[in-house]
């Protein structure tokens, strides 16, 4: 199997989620729901980047 060899441009990391209580606390659950969603916007953000920039390497290809 191939090396993946792809460089990849990634400024974050997945964040440290909380420890969970023994029992159900609704304010730990809005701080690991914070969490998470901090996690996929930066996801998403990346994605949102990566693929302009696949796309005007594209365009830039087949005008030239």
């Amino acid at each position: 199997m191939a090396a993946d060899l792809t460089e990849y441009d990634i400024k974050f990391r997945a964040p440290a989620l909380p420890l969970p209580s023994d029992e159900y606390d609704r304010n730990n659950a809005i701080k690991l729901n914070d969490s998470l969603r901090l996690y996929f916007m930066q996801i998403d953000e990346q994605f949102r980047k990566s693929t302009l920039k696949n796309q005007s390497d594209a365009q830039g290809w087949f005008l030239s």
